[in-house]
């Protein structure tokens, strides 16, 4: 199961560089891409493993968006070994990742499901500051 899909990756190549690729893979082109989002998925997961359980059940923007300029990146490497056309996407990719890690927020977790299910992201370590008052502290 990966957080993206092969539309997500596709849009953001540019055109230019998204039609050559369609004409030169031809008929193996999503595949292709589809094999590219699997790196970027491990890639993914190997970035956040460093404070969630991994893999996500479910993924919020960040980490999609993520994975998909990860996979975009290696797309346009692999077939023209010109990086400095999407370094850019790499760069901004792992920031987001290095930066949720950093935050070890609920961000990963879709703010569409029940809060029984909140805890799906499994954050491995931290948590928000809890603020007791003199009187709860009394209690312990």
């Amino acid at each position: 199961m990966s957080y993206c899909t092969v539309d997500d990756v596709l849009h953001e190549f540019t055109p230019t560089l998204r039609k050559q690729m369609e004409r030169d893979y031809g008929d193996d082109f999503e595949e292709i891409i589809a094999r590219h989002i699997e790196k970027a998925e491990a890639f993914v997961n190997a970035s956040l493993s460093r404070a969630y359980s991994v893999p996500l059940r479910s993924a919020t923007g960040i980490v999609i968006s993520a994975e998909c300029k990860i996979a975009a990146y290696f797309s346009a490497i692999a077939y023209s070994e010109k990086d400095s056309v999407v370094q850019d996407k790499y760069e901004t990719a792992t920031m987001m990742l290095d930066y949720l890690v950093e935050a070890n927020a609920p961000a990963l977790v879709d703010e569409g499901l029940a809060d029984d299910e909140m805890n799906t992201a499994g954050v491995l370590y931290g948590s928000y500051p809890q603020i007791y008052t003199d009187d709860e502290l009394g209690n312990w």
